[in-house]
């Protein structure tokens, strides 16, 4: 830039150019000047991720500078204004994909396990824990969940689009996928509001910034005003939000067709914040932390104040992070860590694409097709990674210094049967299993009045179940509760709202609200036969029901009647932790842990559980939810009460055989001896 000024400084007025300099030769250096800076600013501001790498295990000092949705560098007003009055730090909220994206290739990480379930891209694989729609007031439950796990809705099963679903759930979901739809409809009503509310983006705090300042209460009360594009920035306590009136009540009065508003609220931001060269620090790590896990990953057993009950899982113990065993790439397709896991991988066009872009990257001279070819293989012996961070590949093969397994005295044929989860995982089995609440579910993490154990949606655990592959192992299970209309065999769910508008269901007075603000007062009979009467019955939307408690409740000849459905069919998913140590594995106290005649195992209870009286309940015992024979259960059980004695028997015995052997033995040597001493005296 001093090469360009030098080469005009001697036009000077006194050379009889001043008109010519004034007029032209300075406008036109302050526009070659202002050029240069800006060609220079997208050099350095817009490099494309792939670009910028540290290469090392030493984490990247992210003091950096923000950029909004428009991938402007936010720069708050300077303190006084040229009027000398003191200015507000207002500024547009930052954008996570094109702050973060600047350096990581945000695309990539969009297609992680935590934001393509709505794509359709990955196979679905083991079934989680799904989403489950929760409203007290017209007593819902119903589990969802995009990936299509038997048992569970997809959104659009149920009339929910992908707005709502957002809507409903943002409280614990990272962004992305369904919150940051390719393309923004605005003819469509609830996905045009996206042009006012903005898109919601995956917010890489939430699981990467280590500080501890995470505002997750600030983050759930913006996305209940529906303020998307601005929650990423309140929750890292970069700023306020500098408007009375919220996104979503911009967007109640706007509507297609209509320019969007240009005038959107603004982020109040916090100066100190910033340093002198405009660059905001952010501590962050690629290992997440453990707590940032618990926020989403928390499950609450021994419900009340008896936190000081548990151990925690053995490996948090021992200081490891749940990502040393739940890795993923750039690409974020975490390792879920259950048995066969690698063959439920999809190795998309999108995963080779990336592979094949970092292999040339690193091998200039490598042409396209054998780039591809080679980044096939790298993935295709991953797989083989993945099955070693299961819990028994990683005690296999002693990865991170784990101990080598060791079941002395434990027949061959119990890891045929079981899973390790089976005796390790979850808390001990009961006559009856418990109640848990989880952070999906039940929202921890968020402050609210105390939820009790019948606050919906009711999950217990352990449930000893038989999973595909054979293996016995421990699951959460729920019980879906939802009014529907049936037409033929075809059952719709009922979304909370319209059912809200029809049924004519109890109101709880202000003290039942004050003492159950969860509403867990079951239905009756009659509550449940008046709501299903107040339903607008016309033969074009089908008959209205109720699915409870594994049943399904309709009026037939005037009356109330309820039977066991298949709609109403409990969820299962399988549990992993918390991880108990070997000293308190079932089993550790010996074969009666499992095959007594009352063991938990075989003979616990399990109650179908909804909102709904306790009157003629569902109940099966554990053998029979599995498919087992309870008198091969029962009389193998029965064979202990006699293994004392047959351990009595069969050491009185072996002695018996011993004492006949030595006899028999000193016997023979002093035959033996005899004949040496009569064969010596006839050579002597």
């Amino acid at each position: 830039m001093r090469q360009i000024q030098s080469q005009f400084s001697h036009l000077e007025p006194g050379h009889g150019k001043g008109w010519f300099l004034t007029c032209i030769i300075r406008p036109a250096r302050h526009l070659v000047l202002a050029a240069l800076g800006l060609w220079f600013y997208f050099i350095l501001c817009d490099s494309r991720a792939e670009d910028v790498h540290t290469e090392s295990r030493t984490p990247f000092l992210h003091n950096i500078p923000l950029h909004d949705t428009q991938g402007r560098v936010i720069t708050p007003p300077p303190i006084l204004g040229e009027d000398g009055k003191p200015q507000e730090p207002k500024a547009n909220p930052y954008s996570t994909a094109l702050t973060c994206g600047k350096c990581h290739d945000y695309d990539a990480i969009s297609q992680g396990w935590h934001f393509n379930a709505d794509a359709g891209t990955a196979k679905p694989g083991r079934p989680g824990e799904p989403w489950i729609l929760t409203d007290p007031a017209t007593h819902t439950q119903i589990p969802i969940s995009y990936r299509g796990w038997a048992g569970t809705f997809k959104p659009s099963d149920i009339g929910m689009t992908d707005f709502q679903f957002v809507t409903n759930f943002a409280r614990h979901f990272p962004g992305g996928g369904a919150g940051e739809p390719g393309k923004i409809k605005s003819s469509d009503p609830e996905m045009g509001r996206m042009l006012i509310t903005g898109t919601l983006e995956m917010d890489c705090l939430i699981c990467h910034q280590t500080m501890g300042r995470y505002d997750h209460e600030a983050r759930y009360n913006a996305l209940k005003a529906q303020d998307f594009r601005w929650a990423p920035s309140v929750a890292a306590g970069l700023g306020l939000f500098a408007s009375f009136r919220n996104a979503g009540s911009i967007a109640d009065s706007w509507h297609p067709g209509r320019p969007v508003p240009s005038a959107l609220p603004a982020i109040n931001y916090n100066r100190a914040r910033f340093d002198p060269g405009n660059n905001v620090l952010f501590q962050v790590s690629r290992r997440a932390p453990v707590n940032n896990c618990y926020y989403c990953h928390t499950t609450e057993t021994e419900l009340g104040d008896a936190r000081w009950h548990s151990d925690l899982d053995v490996h948090i113990k021992a200081g490891l992070l749940c990502v040393d065993c739940h890795r993923n790439g750039l690409d974020h397709a975490i390792v879920r860590g259950y048995e066969g896991e690698s063959k439920d991988r999809t190795i998309t066009d999108t995963a080779i694409d990336l592979r094949t872009h970092l292999v040339r990257r690193d091998n200039a001279a490598i042409n396209e097709d054998d780039a591809r070819k080679l980044a096939r293989r790298q993935l295709d012996s991953e797989g083989g990674m993945i099955e070693t961070l299961t819990c028994r590949g990683c005690h296999m093969d002693g990865r991170l210094g784990s101990p080598r397994l060791v079941h002395k005295g434990m027949p061959p044929i119990h890891f045929e049967k079981l899973s390790c989860t089976a005796c390790h995982s979850g808390p001990l089995p009961a006559s009856e299993p418990q109640v848990v609440h989880t952070s999906m579910a039940h929202q921890l993490g968020l402050p609210a009045p105390e939820r009790g154990r019948n606050m919906a949606p009711v999950i217990v655990e352990p449930i000893f179940l038989r999973g595909e592959d054979g293996k016995i192992a421990p699951y959460k299970m729920v019980w879906p509760s939802y009014w529907a209309r049936l037409n033929g065999t075809n059952l719709a769910p009922m979304l909370p709202a319209e059912v809200a508008k029809t049924a004519t269901l109890p109101q709880p007075s202000s003290d039942d609200v004050a003492r159950d603000p969860y509403n867990t007062k079951p239905l009756t009979d009659g509550q449940i036969e008046q709501a299903l009467k107040s339903f607008a019955a016309g033969s074009s939307n089908g008959e209205p029901v109720f699915i409870a408690a594994g049943k399904l409740y309709r009026i037939e000849n005037g009356a109330l009647s309820a039977r066991e459905n298949p709609a109403g069919k409990p969820y299962a998913w399988a549990l992993a932790h918390d991880v108990r140590p070997a000293s308190q594995a079932l089993g550790a106290r010996g074969c009666a842990d499992c095959h007594a005649s009352d063991s938990p195992m075989y003979f616990s209870t399990v109650s179908a559980r909804g909102p709904v009286e306790a009157k003629d309940d569902l109940t099966r015992e554990m053998w029979e939810m599995r498919g087992d024979n309870r008198s091969t259960a029962s009389f193998f059980a029965f064979t202990f009460y006699f293994r004392p004695m047959l351990k009595c028997i069969v050491f009185a015995a072996a002695f018996v055989v011993l004492c006949v052997l030595m006899h028999y033995g000193l016997r023979g040597v002093g035959s033996m001896t005899a004949r040496a001493s009569a064969t010596k005296k006839e050579k002597s």
